[in-house]
């Protein structure tokens, strides 16, 4: 599920919207997804906190009220009242912004990929559609292109079964994957590339190796890899040294 219909599943329910199918859904999704849960524990305690201050400023309301209607003897007396009033509500702000920055998690595996993903574009990539009289590798860059992955994927997995050691079907082969998210079996097809070793594809195969680790949980190995990746002359270099200090 996308990031945004996560949110709104997340603010549908807290806000009573969210019909059975909804809240049974996101009550799984917290019991597998400990970061997730946090997110919603958070904006749980931030809603709870912000009731609370609308309850303060309702009594500074009725107590300002009330002090018109007092003598001037009892003046002094109501604004040290007020003080206090307003002075819970600046100690309730403090409390929901440090609430709020210790609870909240950093950077998601998702929001992470979506700032530094993007989708590779092959130099040889066939512009004209699938045709029978092309080749199965030019069919598959031109699935490719029309981003029909599923349909790249299969002409791409045909190529590789020939048994030629052609590293640009094995490299795409893992792009096509990474774009219906795939990214276990993408892994594999870059692990390949790198193994082969001398080919066009090293550098990129190395960047969407790391994508591929974050996605599937392996931290340790998505840190190391970006390290590797930055510590070199790599044009991913700048992108994979960021990414390795926010994962850490």
């Amino acid at each position: 599920m996308k990031t945004n219909d996560v949110n709104n599943a997340i603010e549908n329910w807290l806000g009573g919207r969210a019909d059975r199918p909804a809240e049974e859904w996101l009550m799984k999704e917290m019991k597998r997804n400990a970061e997730l849960e946090r997110e919603v524990t958070l904006r749980k305690r931030t809603d709870e906190i912000l009731a609370d201050r609308d309850v303060i400023d309702l009594r500074l309301k009725l107590k300002a009220m009330e002090m018109k209607k007092r003598a001037a003897g009892n003046v002094r007396r109501t604004m040290i009242r007020s003080a206090r009033y307003a002075a819970a509500v600046v100690l309730v702000a403090i409390i929901s912004g440090s609430l709020y920055f210790a609870l909240r998690p950093g950077s998601s595996p998702d929001e992470l990929y979506s700032s530094y993903y993007s989708r590779y574009e092959s130099p040889g990539a066939v512009r004209s559609v699938v045709s029978s009289g092309n080749t199965l590798m030019e069919n598959a860059l031109a699935s490719y292109a029309a981003r029909e992955y599923d349909r790249a994927i299969i002409y791409l997995e045909q190529v590789i079964n020939t048994g030629q050691e052609d590293m640009e079907s094995v490299f795409m082969h893992g792009m096509a994957n990474m774009e219906v998210k795939n990214y276990p079996v993408a892994s594999g097809s870059f692990t390949r590339v790198i193994a082969h070793n001398d080919n066009l594809y090293l550098e990129d195969a190395a960047w969407y190796l790391g994508l591929c680790y974050m996605m599937t949980g392996n931290n340790e190995k998505a840190v190391n890899q970006f390290n590797a990746i930055a510590s070199s002359r790599s044009r991913y270099g700048k992108q994979a040294a960021k990414l390795a200090r926010k994962l850490k």
